[in-house]
């Protein structure tokens, strides 16, 4: 971020102490410039030219001066950089015991009482930056659960929670999804070659201040040949995405005009676009011969919210567009929650699974039994112990009811890096961009 801010300076260098104000740059590569380097245009123009006025730049000042406020604006680029790609928060091993929300809002008392002793210190002016924006978030997501959870536990709603992918190479296909998109490995099973891995934003568990992520499950086949191309995974990441790093995670880039078209590993397909939402995970696109009938088949079995009016709705120029005659179905708020985007494409068909969460999957079976719909399977996974129900329709993606109460029995400990090894994984992946 420094390097790119020098140069740009250096096209703001003045003759005879009288800025020169560089070229605006087209709106499609301001796009572009915002996803390669973390941060927004708009606001690095705003940041140099506040330094330049802190400063008292434009009569008379030598290079050292320039250099001063030039460093400033590097150390202030960082930052804004690390605010967000930090936004959504961190979840390792290696973490402190606490919810996320005790101990942001721990750390975040002690940076407050650092800067009244020293409140220049820019390293714990940046960390308050990052503490204050991952605390509005873990609240506003928190705030969100609390009243999702109970209306799932109690059998009142539904809640999209992960799709099935099988995969060849299962290393090669979680380097893709966490390297070049920003995910990461929430819980595995198997070993062997018969290995799994979830992978998402944040903790599954609806029990989490920063959970209620949708995931990857991402099952190991060396055999796998199907067609990948019946569906799509579209995802609105916050300023976060590195072109350079989706690169070496084996990510093809088909598309890239202010948004970007992406051929993952197994020929999956991905949309990546640039947004904040409680979950960056937004919809998966599944491509059917009749909208309409599958859509009133997700109405009347799954229980699932029809929209279609999403497909009308204007987008921005930097937003993938939307297919004509699409349908989106949801459980709950969009904004909120993943859902499926219903598309018309004859002779496509789906390759995944997708799970939604259920407060009992037996009375489920009586349900769709009422509407005289028969699923595959009911009853416990085999060697996991998890109760599920599968539906395959005539006409779209197939859905797997999971019982929630085992759901969260399967979710792992929620656990919590501290703000200061968050900058530094930060840190850490700025220097190997650079490399």
């Amino acid at each position: 971020e420094r390097e790119r801010e020098r140069e740009r300076a250096s096209a703001m260098r003045s003759v005879r102490g009288q800025v020169v104000q560089a070229p605006k740059v087209k709106p499609h590569f301001r796009s572009h410039f915002r996803i390669h380097s973390g941060i927004k245009y708009e606001q690095q123009q705003q940041v140099q030219q506040r330094m330049i006025q802190k400063e008292g730049r434009g009569e008379g000042d030598n290079d050292e001066r320039f250099e001063s406020w030039e460093g400033k604006i590097g150390k202030l680029a960082c930052c804004l950089a690390c605010t967000a790609a930090l936004s959504l928060g961190s979840f390792s091993d290696e973490a402190l015991a606490s919810s996320i929300l005790e101990t942001r809002r721990a750390e975040l008392e002690v940076a407050n009482a650092a800067l009244e002793k020293d409140p220049k210190d820019e390293i714990v002016l940046a960390q308050k930056t990052v503490l204050e924006t991952q605390i509005r978030n873990f609240e506003s997501n928190s705030s969100f659960l609390s009243k999702e959870r109970p209306l799932v536990a109690e059998g009142r709603a539904n809640f999209l929670q992960h799709a099935v992918l099988e995969v060849k190479d299962l290393d090669k296909s979680v380097k893709f999804w966490t390297d070049g998109l920003g995910m990461r490995v929430n819980r595995s099973r198997g070993t062997g070659k018969s290995r799994q891995a979830f992978v998402s934003y944040g903790p599954e568990s609806l029990t989490a201040d920063n959970g209620g992520k949708f995931a990857l499950e991402l099952i190991e086949n060396p055999n796998a040949s199907q067609d990948n191309s019946g569906q799509y995974f579209q995802f609105a990441l916050p300023n976060s995405l590195r072109v350079n790093r989706l690169f070496n995670a084996g990510g093809e880039i088909t598309f890239g005009y202010g948004y970007f078209e992406i051929d993952a590993p197994d020929g999956y397909k991905v949309k990546v676009y640039i947004d904040n939402r409680r979950d960056p995970f937004d919809l998966i696109g599944v491509y059917v011969d009749d909208v309409n009938s599958a859509a009133t088949y997700y109405e009347n079995v799954f229980g699932m919210k029809a929209d279609r009016s999403y497909v009308k709705q204007k987008v921005g120029q930097f937003d993938p567009p939307r297919p004509e005659g699409g349908v989106l179905m949801t459980y709950g708020d969009q904004k909120d929650n993943t859902g499926i985007l219903l598309i018309p494409k004859k002779g496509q068909k789906q390759s995944i699974k997708i799970a939604v969460l259920d407060k009992d999957v037996f009375e489920r079976k009586d349900k769709l039994a009422a509407l005289g719909v028969e699923p595959k399977f009911v009853g416990p996974v085999p060697g996991i112990g998890t109760k599920v129900a599968l539906v395959v329709p005539d006409d779209g993606v197939p859905l797997v009811f999971v019982d929630y109460d085992d759901f969260e029995k399967e979710q792992p400990e929620p656990t919590v890096l501290s703000i200061k090894d968050e900058v530094k994984a930060f840190v850490a992946m700025a220097q190997d961009d650079e490399n």
